[in-house]
């Protein structure tokens, strides 16, 4: 070595901040920030005009920030002292989920015993020497009260994005109104999904309001709903949850594998009106934030079959050496001592991760298998005999209300069956009764042939009236059948 150079980071990094970030995971990330300042209640403002996404502010009733503070947070790269419970982790969190989207980044913050403070970079000068504005006192205590009013706390923050990237920029105002609602929808569902175990716990509220920007400070947000990827009622195997501990020298971690019950589509099984087939894999939390949601990161493969296995994994310990969170915090990589300590992790019964899966698997089908229902029919009365009788109503339920006979009687030559609706009788004629039961001629005789009858027109009995598709029905029965029973006498020479 002859000598040792520092080598600044260039300040055009900046346009590459957030690349990774969607909307959802950006304004989560902001959210991750409330929260560490001690937030419980954190607004999320969609604001626009002409129908057009313009602005987006995410207000909080945190600690908030002094000045010093301030200059810290806007710093890229910056590292405070994280306590074990933060979200925050890499230190441009905020510069990344707001540059990803916006071109102009304004904080103010208020915190007790501090002058209200504001500061604003503008994506284009931070590109070129990281630079950012000091904003007055005087702005500063205005945005302070104009928070008041949303939170209704004396303390608190409140990030800005202005001169938005991420928006719908057509002429067509419907398709600006429907990029708006499902801007909305898909964020919902990922504040509900990303936080359900805060806001379930009721130690974290946060609402969405969408309006226009001239009248935003006269609406109210609509709360976040939790949405739990585990809220089943009841589990759909017995055995599970189950946990499959997986170790690698002194370090272990446990799976808890769930199984959803099958044929079952409420949210949280769908996530963001998506499919539940979508979110097989794994949720890994950390300090109850959901930071991923499904997917098995290459240590196993998605199939239809497996769509009701759920895997999770809530130690923070995990986090380091078994995985690696991006800067996004949206999914996870899995370091190979993972994938090694899986392949030999087992539960205290003995149950592997593999089999696991085949128990997941095995669900599926079984719930999924083609249950016949069959539909109640006319119950079978005179002309059946009573062997038959019994077939039908041991594979089919009856009809009580009516019943339906079948009878012998002597029809015009060439037609072969008459139905007479009133009085739930099939006739069949009696010119051709010699071809069916040609050596005993009894009220029961020819159980093949009325077998068959039965099956093929009870329906039309079975309604209030005779529709126009029970009439072409029957037309077509006497048409064929009777040239059939003709075709009958012909082939037996009679």
């Amino acid at each position: 070595m002859v000598e040792t150079i520092k080598l600044e980071p260039d300040a055009g990094l900046v346009k590459s901040l957030g690349a990774n970030h969607t909307l959802e995971s950006a304004i989560a990330d902001l959210v991750d920030n409330c929260l560490d300042a001690g937030a419980t209640k954190i607004a999320v403002r969609l604001l626009t005009d002409n129908d057009r996404l313009v602005q987006v502010e995410v207000i909080d009733n945190g600690n908030g920030m002094d000045s010093s503070s301030a200059d810290k947070a806007m710093t890229l790269g910056h590292r405070r002292e994280y306590a074990h419970n933060d979200l925050g982790h890499f230190g441009i969190g905020m510069k990344a989920a707001s540059f990803g989207h916006a071109d102009v980044l304004t904080v103010w913050s208020s915190k007790y015993g501090a002058t209200p403070v504001g500061r604003r970079i503008q994506r284009a000068d931070f590109s070129k020497d990281f630079s950012c504005e000091v904003l007055s006192a005087d702005a500063a205590a205005d945005a302070d009260a104009h928070r008041k009013r949303v939170t209704g706390a004396g303390r608190g923050t409140s990030v800005v994005w202005s001169e938005l990237r991420s928006t719908y920029r057509g002429a067509n105002t419907e398709e600006a109104r429907t990029w708006m609602a499902n801007a909305e929808i898909g964020l919902r569902s990922h504040l509900g999904v990303t936080f359900h175990r805060l806001i379930a716990k009721d130690v974290l509220d946060i609402d969405i309001l969408v309006d226009e920007l001239e009248y935003a400070d006269e609406g109210i947000g609509t709360p976040v709903k939790p949405l739990d990827p585990f809220g089943y009622a009841r589990s759909g195997h017995p055995a599970y949850p189950k946990a499959v501990v997986a170790e690698s020298g002194d370090e272990q971690i446990t799976l808890h594998c769930h199984i959803w019950p099958p044929k079952v589509d409420i949210p949280g099984f769908r996530i963001n009106g998506k499919p539940g087939d979508r979110f097989q894999g794994f949720y890994i939390y950390r300090n109850d934030r959901l930071l991923q949601v499904g997917g098995w990161s290459e240590v196993a493969n998605s199939s239809a079959h497996r769509q009701l296995a759920r895997v999770m994994l809530d130690e923070e310990t995990a986090i380091g050496s078994f995985l690696t969170m991006n800067p996004e915090k949206a999914g996870l990589r899995f370091e190979p001592i993972f994938r090694d300590a899986l392949a030999h992790a087992a539960a205290k019964d003995g149950t592997t991760f593999d089999a696991y899966l085949k128990d997941a698997e095995a669900c599926y089908v079984e719930g999924n298998r083609r249950v016949s229902q069959r539909q109640p029919v006319i119950a079978p009365d005179k002309g059946f005999a009573p062997k038959l009788r019994k077939s039908i109503e041991a594979e089919l339920p009856l009809l009580r209300s009516d019943s339906l006979n079948l009878q012998w009687k002597l029809l015009p030559e060439s037609e072969f069956i008459d139905v007479d609706f009133g009085n739930s009788t099939l006739w069949i004629n009696s010119r051709y009764r010699y071809l069916f039961a040609p050596e005993r001629r009894s009220l029961n005789d020819a159980p093949v042939l009325k077998a068959l009858l039965f099956l093929l027109t009870h329906k039309v009995f079975e309604g209030a009236h005779l529709g126009p598709k029970d009439k072409d029905n029957i037309l077509l029965w006497r048409e064929i059948l009777g040239s059939a029973v003709e075709a009958e006498e012909i082939m037996r020479g009679e």
